[in-house]
């Protein structure tokens, strides 16, 4: 009997113990509209508790430990799981947006969804009649996949969608470069017309399926291929560029390192008129040390003007070079310190027209948000979201400031749709006041990074504030990445591609691809582009971004280059690594060498009217780190080669 008692006493001591400890975590539950759901099931992981939430959405559970992982789930909903901690029981605004219930695409052709835009411009890609295209004018429309022909770039036909290629680079069905992509189950698998996404995250919204990976995208750095740049501003965008008075030519580039040759982050550098004492330009050193300058960006300074280079660390102006003659580099006494903050913006286009993709790509960012936020867990992430309409709609923006909690902005971009526009040019001006004047940028970030995802133009009467968002951007440091939906057209193309240059970003373009998805894209002006998944492309823009040199010699570790081509011409580099010098050997003869970083921008160009199979070049001046070795030979056939800095 005494030892009856005893254990009697001893569970309920227990469960005392354990009811003391245990913790509410309070909450709501909505679904895409924004409106209660009610009647959905709440339970932890292992099912310990199970509530199910209230007519206006809301529940209340108890934890008894922390963290855990709470499941949402329901009749006409997609099951989401939220990992929650401490801070969520503390968070007076804890909420869970879910999306509509998926359909299992195993075995299933996805049709997608397609819609001609809203927004037509006479004589553009997007106003011509479907059934008007020739194979010269079409770029991608039905099986004639990307039927105006674009040298080095071939696409399989609906049959062959799991197999596109580009010059030997592997396909689009490859899993992320990042290395931290999905399981090969949500790669492409081609059987037949059907295509599975086996772990892919889909919507179902109105009849139609929104899934990730779905999207193909393109990018074009023009930092990469500046003689080209400099061409077409010539030729093809000539009229854009005087109608937008922008001229994206007087380029400065800065390469400032400290004197143990590792590369100085996040310092402000100007450009100073020697004359009037005035700043031509602002811009802030990235993840490599560099920063981007630019005179008369829009034609109003007298010609004849003479500028200076001028940091916080050095007392007399440096006199530059034009990037034409070469990098202007800078040594400074700072120690090497990285920080560990990253900012990243999604701003979104949310007018009527981009209906036809908006859809897909909510579920896309928020994929590539929770790859990003889940792969850099060493990192201090922060996330925002800006949305936008245009004058006299719903609304003109609305926001979502930076947060560590990925979970609330991801709500907010679920909340969103499309609707309003009209008009083609759009308030892209208004869009950007908000991101860069309302989002709380944090000044010491490693990167400041804005992806600007439109379908339209600009009002016309915004060009001189454009001009001055694109200043204020890069005397921020923010990284402005264009990523240009179907209905656009070349005057977006240029305003776009200028508004990389001007702020160090870098411009993508959505492609037309079999799943029917949008309208027609309009084809980039270049001469080689490669397609890729957007889920794939974006993460290695970001890493590209993040990446920075350790300031240990040893752990010079370089992330994949952007679609890098094969070595062609087994073309020999020696040494490798290198403290300098380095010697080229190739099989063929070579008219250009280009020296590069990580993310393709071309630092030295070389050029010989002499048949050379060897090459001498010295990249000393360098900060540490990993660059690529480009070469084109006498018959226009190019590669590139890697190749490790060491001081």
């Amino acid at each position: 009997m005494k030892r009856i008692i005893t254990t009697s006493v001893w569970i309920v001591a227990f469960c005392a113990a354990t009811n003391a400890n245990a913790q509410i975590i309070k909450g709501k539950v909505m679904g895409e509209k924004g409106i209660a759901a009610a009647h959905i099931t709440v339970n932890f992981l292992n099912k310990a508790n199970s509530v199910a939430t209230n007519a206006d959405g809301t529940f209340k559970i108890r934890a008894t430990k922390l963290p855990d992982t709470l499941v949402f789930s329901a009749a006409g909903y997609e099951p989401y799981k939220v990992i929650v901690t401490e801070k969520t029981v503390k968070d007076p605004n804890f909420e869970v947006v879910l999306l509509n219930a998926r359909e299992t695409l195993d075995d299933m052709v996805v049709a997608g969804y397609s819609s001609a835009k809203k927004k037509e411009i006479p004589g553009s890609i997007a106003s011509a009649p479907k059934d008007g295209f020739t194979k010269s004018t079409m770029f991608a429309y039905g099986d004639e996949v990307m039927a105006g022909k674009v040298a080095g770039v071939s696409v399989g036909t609906v049959d062959k969608v799991a197999s596109i290629r580009i010059r030997g680079v592997a396909s689009v069905s490859s899993r992320s470069s990042m290395g931290y992509g999905r399981s090969s189950a949500s790669e492409f698998v081609s059987t037949g017309k059907k295509i599975s996404f086996n772990d892919s995250v889909t919507m179902k919204k109105d009849g139609k399926n929104y899934t990730t990976r779905l999207l193909v995208a393109g990018e074009i750095n023009d930092f990469s291929k500046w003689k080209m740049w400099e061409d077409f501003t010539d030729s093809d965008f000539k009229i854009w560029s005087q109608h937008w008075n922008l001229f994206p030519k007087q380029r400065y580039c800065v390469q400032l390192q400290n004197r143990n040759h590792y590369p100085v982050i996040g310092q402000e550098v100007y450009l100073i008129n020697k004359t009037t004492k005035d700043t031509a330009w602002k811009a802030v050193t990235d993840n490599t040390g560099k920063a981007e300058l630019w005179s008369d960006f829009n034609h109003s300074i007298k010609d004849g003007a003479e500028y200076g280079i001028s940091t916080k660390y050095t007392e007399d102006f440096v006199h530059p070079v034009p990037f034409q003659e070469g990098m202007n580099e800078l040594t400074v006494d700072l120690p090497c310190s990285t920080s560990k903050i990253v900012d990243i913006a999604l701003v979104v286009d949310a007018t009527g027209s981009m209906g036809d993709e908006i859809e897909y790509l909510k579920v896309e960012l928020e994929d590539v948000l929770n790859q990003t936020f889940g792969h850099y867990s060493n990192l201090d992430l922060h996330a925002a979201s800006v949305f936008y309409r245009d004058k006299g709609d719903e609304y003109l923006t609305k926001h979502i400031d930076f947060n560590t909690d990925l979970l609330k902005v991801l709500n907010f971009i679920k909340l969103q749709s499309a609707g309003g526009g009209g008009d083609f040019p759009e308030a892209v001006h208004s869009a950007l006041h908000t991101a860069i004047d309302s989002l709380h940028w944090d000044g010491n970030a490693r990167a400041k990074i804005l992806f600007l995802i439109l379908d339209a133009p600009p009002h016309d009467q915004a060009k001189n504030e454009m001009f001055y968002l694109m200043q204020q951007a890069a005397a921020k440091g923010i990284r402005i990445v264009p990523i240009v939906c179907s209905g656009a057209d070349k005057n977006t193309e240029f305003m776009m591609r200028s508004i990389a240059l001007a702020t160090n970003g870098t411009y993508v373009f959505l492609s037309d691809n079999n799943s029917g998805i949008g309208g027609i894209h309009l084809k980039p002006t270049t001469d080689v582009y490669n397609v890729e998944l957007l889920n794939n492309l974006l993460p290695r823009i970001i890493q590209q971004m993040l990446y920075t040199n350790s300031c240990a010699e040893e752990q010079l570790q370089a992330p994949t280059v952007s679609k890098m081509p094969l070595n062609i011409l087994e073309v020999k580099l020696s040494p490798n690594p290198t403290r300098g010098e380095v010697n080229i050997k190739s099989s063929k003869e070579l008219k250009e060498i280009f020296v590069a970083d990580f993310t393709g921008k071309i630092l030295i160009r070389l050029t010989s009217s002499n048949k050379q199979t060897k090459w001498k070049l010295n990249i000393a001046e360098y900060p540490a780190g990993t660059y690529i070795i480009k070469y084109i030979t006498n018959d226009n056939e190019w590669g590139a080669e890697r190749i490790v800095l060491m001081h």
